[in-house]
């Protein structure tokens, strides 16, 4: 067995924590979402629970099970940093930059040894600080700096076990996807079905309920162990002597063991032949062909055969469409824990589904990529690349928006009048959605690509496009919902009242002025809008210059 050198693996390893570093720094929307997350998700837990532990750490180790308690919360958490770098090492970390190069002059298990420090320096940087500041609460709670020392040590022993696990789970998932021609030629779209399969997941309470559950079937795992080994330096706590030793013998015997399957891993992935799907080209399925020939034909049909065909290859390219579901979270949970659909689902899911159909085609000019001057040059006109795009996006989006729109409405207790004005409304905005979108989109293009792993990078449109496109969409659907629903524009006048106080100032907008207002913007997105958008992006396609 060749084990990392230690002085090659710590230079790899600080090269890729700088590379990390810098990347990241130059994103500044990811610099301040990483910067936001540490603030909500790790400071504000850090001061909480550091205070908890400082002011009530003995009271909570006399009335609570300590010990079983440890063992059943270390060994849920032992699967956390397995989750999380198992998934990072499927994305990024499974790979080195300059591969060829790097193991043609330096040996693999060095390779190997960079790529874990490294992320293991990414994991620690977060964590590290929290671990050791909610310890030292604890020990100068309880009066027993021995509870630092043993809280540090098995902090210490599931992270490095996890870590090794997670890695070996990652780099196997990239063999099996790797060598095969089928999973590659679809992984985009197992990656898309596997994260919509997350929220649902996460949105029914299904995690929750499997965490609750093997919480207690974990208890006697040999993860658990580590609780012993936690809870060794707490006063008036006596740990099972077995199972602590057990919990050294993971350590001792699990770490380099599970290195030498990280090795032979790696190795296997980096030096086997990967499935290669070939260049095929497209080939339009009967069903495609019929539905084509009836709503589309010539250049129009080629323009919706070339964006069905792009989103086929590269479905990731669409990612950012799922962003918004996030904020389905809440009426969908209530849903699956109830049993009943609140009356807010169908049209959240109305107004979703629309957005999302027309961002679909936010970004034409740019996803044409380096066959931009090709389309350009060729005989498709100004009109037809316009209703080539909206065709592509609505065929496929209006009908599924409509039924789940529709399937929303009946489960919930919107009665039926009201539901199919939504379904229909939702249909019209389906249309009217891809419009405004290549406008915005035309005028706010982007044309590099955004990188979403090491491996891959997809043309996104640009942040101002996204955020000019769901700001038009928002202001539209708020202008009907305060023009139709009775109430609506005395609700909007009162928050207008209470927001203009806390900034000191004094407005006040009557009702029937803001129910104008509301009507104004919705007949401006629906009415307005759309043959505006429809003559700017035809001109603008006919008149476009290369730079």
């Amino acid at each position: 067995m060749n084990w990392p050198t230690v002085g090659r693996s710590l230079a790899i390893a600080r090269v890729e924590y700088r590379r990390s570093l810098r990347a990241m720094s130059e994103n500044t929307t990811q610099l301040l979402g990483f910067g936001a997350f540490l603030l909500l998700f790790v400071g504000l837990p850090t001061v909480g629970g550091s205070y908890l532990a400082y002011t009530a750490g003995e009271r909570l180790i006399e009335t609570l099970p300590v010990l079983d308690g440890a063992r059943s919360a270390l060994a849920l958490a032992w699967l956390g940093p397995v989750f999380l770098i198992a998934q990072r090492a499927v994305g990024k970390t499974a790979r080195i930059e300059h591969e060829t190069g790097m193991l043609t002059t330096v040996p693999a298990p060095d390779v190997l040894g960079g790529l874990l420090l490294a992320e293991a320096a990414r994991v620690l940087s977060i964590v590290a600080v929290p671990v050791v500041v909610m310890a030292g609460a604890l020990a100068l709670g309880i009066g027993a700096p021995t509870a630092f020392v043993s809280v540090v040590v098995a902090f210490l022993a599931v992270f490095a076990t996890a870590l090794l696990v997670g890695h070996i789970v990652g780099v196997l998932i990239k063999i099996v996807v790797g060598q095969s021609e089928l999973l590659t030629r679809y992984k985009s779209v197992i990656a898309v079905v596997a994260l919509l399969a997350y929220f649902v997941a996460v949105s029914s309470e299904t995690v929750g309920r499997a965490l609750f559950q093997l919480s207690a079937l974990l208890q006697d795992a040999p993860t658990a162990w580590f609780g012993d080994l936690l809870v060794v330096g707490i006063p008036g706590v006596a740990p099972s002597l077995p199972r602590m030793a057990g919990a050294i013998a993971l350590v001792a015997i699990g770490v380099p063991l599970l290195l030498a399957i990280d090795v032979r891993a790696a190795e296997r992935l980096w030096y086997a032949d990967r499935a290669q799907p070939g260049t095929r080209t497209y080939e339009e399925s009967d069903t495609d062909a019929t539905v084509l020939s009836r709503i589309a034909a010539g250049p129009t049909r080629a323009v919706v055969e070339k964006v069905w065909r792009r989103t086929k290859r590269a479905p990731i390219r669409l990612i950012y469409v799922a962003y918004p579901l996030f904020f389905l979270f809440a009426p969908l949970q209530q849903a699956f824990t109830t049993g009943s659909v609140p009356a807010s689902l169908p049209i959240l899911l109305a107004l979703y589904g629309a957005w999302a159909v027309g961002a679909a085609a936010l970004n034409p000019f740019g996803d044409e990529g380096a066959l931009l001057p090709v389309t350009l040059t060729t005989g498709v006109r100004g009109r037809q690349f316009v209703r080539g795009h909206v065709i592509a996006v609505a065929t496929v989006g209006l009908p599924l928006v409509v039924v789940v729109t529709g399937i929303a409405g009946v489960l919930s207790p919107l009665a039926p009048a009201r539901w199919l004005v939504l379904a229909a409304v939702s249909a019209v905005l389906c249309l009217v959605g891809p419009l405004l979108a290549l406008a915005i989109g035309t005028r706010f293009p982007r044309f590099g690509a955004v990188s979403v792993s090491r491996s891959r990078e997809v043309v996104i449109p640009s942040k101002t496009a996204f955020a000019c496109y769901t700001v038009a969409v928002a202001v539209g659907a708020l202008g009907a919902a305060v023009a139709l629903i009775p109430g609506g524009a005395a609700v909007l006048s009162t928050i207008v009242e209470i927001v203009a106080g806390f900034a000191g100032l004094s407005i006040a907008i009557a009702p029937p002025v803001l129910r104008v207002v509301g009507a104004a913007a919705a007949i401006g997105l629906v009415v307005v809008a759309p043959p505006l958008a429809y003559r700017y992006v035809a001109r603008r396609f006919e008149s476009y210059t290369l730079a």
